[in-house]
């Protein structure tokens, strides 16, 4: 049988709730200290989930809504800020409501239906699309209260520095605070691994397969004049010649605001003209048009920022007895679009169920990390491979020229470029030979 409560305070609080039911323990407050709560050094839950991301939090929500003891642990104060380029497409809107978050979120968010997809030689192509724009510090704090709302105990700020295991299996995990002057343990039946694209973590639960990042990307924040956003109603991504193979992007945001970024990826053989994400960032906003007059007139609200990626499905195991890895330590985001906020939280919801499903099993008979693992890639190993393949051909700027060149005179490929970003498609449909030949001449 699971622990039937989180010790905290020094008092064991029994389960009140049930599944579906949001109750249960309510956390002293994210952002407290041990000290400032009197929080007990050592606790015992049903599910340890480590990270308070989008994975983790819908982790943590859904196992609360199966009426779970949780305890969600976060290395910072919320809000937080990540690395991200805040569009959630349709998967992300269909994994949000199946949390029962997706009005929530689209009440704060700004929604787009155009996409511009500029090609190296400066043409462009305009998608319809259905994206939702809203920074991933604000998405963060939404989800993280919600997981607080179904009852999961959140815990901040402390930095996970072993895990705790017995006969071969992960039983919990020990956190240092940030100033390393207390120490916390918590004990669970199971773990999930919800820490992001860096690799430490992973390598200290002996997860990582692969230390270097698939993907690097940076951004910045502006605030623009309303009379330059009204006439900016679109996402866009460029392929300029000037970064490429990397790439650029502007996201429009709430409150005027826009998400101004680049990226590229380490895994196609070929690099940009630097690496240094600043200068390919200047270099981005030098080249691109759009990108050049939209900071012309802005205001810049942060300083660049730069993260690496976890992409293709690659880089880490899924799980082993008592551990399951979800969201972007799992690798769960895209090759060539760069998005996984969908796949994350679909992840999340994934690993829950089977956590709850073999809670409810008999005798140890059901085991969550290799139910989530099989179902995980059933699910998403396919497509993830199919994307690597788009990513390689979208290297090449003849290539791109050729699809937006195409998909401005035919609706074979303008569909399926529509369809490889809201991803309801396959990229091999278009990156094939049959493809290929389809788009020259539809």
């Amino acid at each position: 049988m699971p622990f039937r409560g989180a010790l905290i305070c020094g008092t064991l609080r029994p389960c009140t709730g049930r599944a579906g039911a949001e109750t249960g323990v309510r956390a002293r407050g994210a952002s407290a200290t041990a000290k400032e709560t009197g929080l007990a050094s050592s606790l015992e839950t049903d599910v340890l989930v480590i990270g308070a991301g989008p994975a983790g939090c819908a982790a943590a929500r859904t196992l609360a809504r199966h009426g779970l003891r949780v305890v969600l642990v976060d290395r910072q104060r919320a809000p937080r800020d990540k690395i991200c380029g805040d569009a959630l497409i349709p998967d992300a809107l269909e994994a949000l409501a199946t949390l029962g978050l997706q009005e929530r979120v689209a009440a704060e968010a700004n929604a787009i239906d155009a996409l511009r997809l500029y090609a190296p030689n400066g043409r462009y192509v305009e998608l319809a699309a259905q994206i939702a724009c809203l920074p991933r510090r604000r998405l963060d704090q939404l989800m993280r209260e919600a997981a607080e709302q179904a009852g999961a105990t959140v815990i901040a700020p402390w930095r996970v520095v072993a895990p705790l295991e017995e006969d071969g299996a992960v039983t919990g995990a020990a956190f240092n605070s940030p100033d390393q002057a207390a120490t916390l343990t918590v004990r669970a039946r199971n773990t999930i691994l919800a820490t992001g694209a860096a690799a430490d973590v992973l390598m200290t639960f002996a997860m990582c397969v692969r230390r270097q990042a698939s993907a690097m990307a940076a951004r910045v924040y502006v605030r623009a004049p309303a009379a330059f956003v009204r006439g900016h109603p679109y996402l866009a991504i460029s392929y300029g010649r000037d970064i490429c193979p990397g790439y650029g992007w502007i996201f429009p945001l709430p409150d005027n605001t826009f998400n101004v970024g680049v990226g590229y990826f380490n895994d196609i053989g070929l690099r940009p003209p630097t690496t240094n994400l600043r200068h390919l960032l200047a270099r981005f906003v030098e080249a691109f048009a759009p990108a050049r007059a939209l900071m012309a007139v802005a205001q810049p609200l942060t300083d660049v920022r730069g993260a690496p990626l976890r992409t293709a499905l690659t880089g880490a195991r899924l799980g082993r007895p008592g551990l399951l890895v979800v969201g972007e330590a799992a690798g769960l985001t895209y090759s060539f679009s760069g998005e996984g906020i969908g796949k994350s939280i679909a992840s999340g919801i994934i690993a829950g169920d089977a956590i709850a499903h073999a809670a409810r099993a008999t005798n140890g008979s059901v085991d969550p990390a290799a139910a989530y693992a099989a179902r995980i890639k059933t699910e998403f190993a396919e497509r993830f491979s199919s994307y690597s393949i788009a990513e390689k051909w979208l290297a090449h700027p003849a290539m791109l020229q050729f699809l937006v060149r195409r998909a401005s005179a035919g609706r074979y490929v303008r569909q399926r470029l529509q369809d490889m970003l809201t991803e309801a498609a396959d990229p091999r449909e278009l990156f094939s030979l049959t493809g290929l030949l389809k788009a020259s001449v539809l």
